[in-house]
């Protein structure tokens, strides 16, 4: 079957093949210019851009550092508790003297420095407690600072002394 649909071969010695021109494949096409034009429009626009960007950037990055009050207080108030925990020791090592009015007052003292402390921890969060009273997740770290304050206003009511100068 195969065979009958072929052209049967000629003879290469045949004269007559030599007046036919050469046989030439049809010129492909191009792309249309529409597309081209498109395709160079979005090519240089893109390096335009991007040399652009590149020539405006900043030559240095801009850091901006907003220091808040409550930083400069949280600050302070650390500053304070540490201060609570020295003077909460050197109550503590009095309480054997002899001498009760100056351990009174001295008792006195920092008991007051040390509640003025907690109240300033209080006063600082108080914007961000729930209304329950309840410190939020993102602010649990304060919760350390309430208790070594709290720490310290317990070891201070346990040497309390039998009479102050009230």
């Amino acid at each position: 079957m195969n065979r009958a649909r072929r052209r049967p071969q000629r003879d290469r010695s045949d004269s007559g093949a030599e007046d036919r021109p050469a046989y030439k494949p049809k010129a492909k096409k191009g792309a249309h210019p529409a597309v081209v034009i498109v395709t160079l429009v979005l090519l240089i626009s893109t390096v335009s851009i991007f040399a652009y960007s590149i020539l405006n950037r900043p030559k240095e990055p801009k850091i901006v550092i907003e220091e808040t009050t409550t930083d400069k207080e949280y600050r302070a108030i650390q500053r304070d508790i540490s201060q609570s925990q020295v003077m909460a020791r050197k109550v503590v090592q009095m309480r054997n003297d002899d001498d009760s009015k100056k351990f009174a007052r001295e008792w006195q003292k920092a008991m007051n420095f040390s509640s003025g402390t907690q109240q300033k921890l209080r006063e600082m969060l108080a914007e961000v407690r729930t209304p329950e009273g309840i410190l939020p997740p993102e602010f649990s770290g304060y919760n350390s600072d309430f208790s070594k304050i709290q720490t310290i206003i317990l070891d201070l009511s346990k040497v309390a002394p039998m009479f102050t100068e009230d």
